[in-house]
């Protein structure tokens, strides 16, 4: 983008930069969507929406990769804290 004569500012520079990723992300949500002569294999497919959501848990409320306090939150709960088990079992 830097090197583009048609853009001159940050924000013209921001507006391109997303059409282009929006524009991906549409061509790559036809193929993965479409179920009859799809050449994405069916494990491909399920490892994208597997990575939709844990990118939708990061992303939910705010940018959890710059959000430390909110991951480190994360991690300490997976690791530190023992898992529940219904008495019953």
């Amino acid at each position: 983008m830097i090197h583009d004569p048609a853009v001159s500012t940050k924000e013209e520079a921001m507006r391109k930069l997303m059409a282009c990723i929006d524009s991906s992300r549409s061509g790559l949500m036809e193929l993965i969507l479409k179920k009859n002569g799809s050449v994405v294999p069916r494990a491909c497919k399920d490892l994208f929406w597997d990575m939709c959501r844990v990118v939708h848990l990061f992303y939910v409320s705010n940018d959890g990769y710059t959000s430390a306090q909110q991951m480190v939150g994360y991690v300490n709960y997976v690791l530190f804290i023992p898992l529940q088990l219904p008495e019953e079992m």
